[in-house]
């Protein structure tokens, strides 16, 4: 989860801090969602897995999850790329299944993109810079995975 980060003494410390706040976090949504049944969701995590019992499902649906699992090719791509590329790929052949699995692991990341956007423009409307004029400018090279090429730029 965090490629960039290099194996050091500093980054064990780092992951150290990171595992610690992961587990505190896993506690305190055990106790604000005490009921929360993830298992009608293993069909996500391991849609080859023929034990798992889909509940609430379409005829479609459940026709296309068979089809996906007597599909060598998928079994293939899914043991050689993370899930969420699985159903992305899956998608495109198997609609209805693919729609319904990525419209649940969709939820986590887009609120996670909300937040960070938002935190963004927290930080950079301050009480010294309540003039908005460039936010959108801003707010794109803040959010954006780009890494700007600064010594290019200077050296034009």
């Amino acid at each position: 989860m965090f490629p960039s980060l290099s194996v050091t003494q500093e980054s064990s410390e780092v992951m150290k801090f990171v595992v610690e706040h992961l587990t505190a976090l896993e506690e305190s949504l055990d106790k604000y969602f005490p009921d929360l049944d993830i298992s009608e969701y293993d069909w996500i995590n391991d849609p080859f897995d023929k034990n798992i019992s889909l509940t609430e499902f379409s005829l479609e649906e459940e026709e296309e999850l068979a089809e996906i699992r007597n599909n060598r090719t998928l079994l293939s791509k899914y043991k050689n790329v993370p899930g969420s590329e699985f159903w992305i790929h899956v998608e495109k052949s198997h609609d209805k299944i693919g729609k319904r699995a990525l419209q649940i692991l969709l939820q986590f990341s887009t609120s996670y993109l909300c937040e960070q956007g938002f935190s963004t423009l927290v930080n950079i409307k301050t009480n010294k810079r309540m003039k908005m004029e460039f936010i959108v400018e801003e707010m794109r090279v803040c959010l954006s995975t780009i890494r700007s090429q600064i010594k290019d730029l200077c050296k034009k």
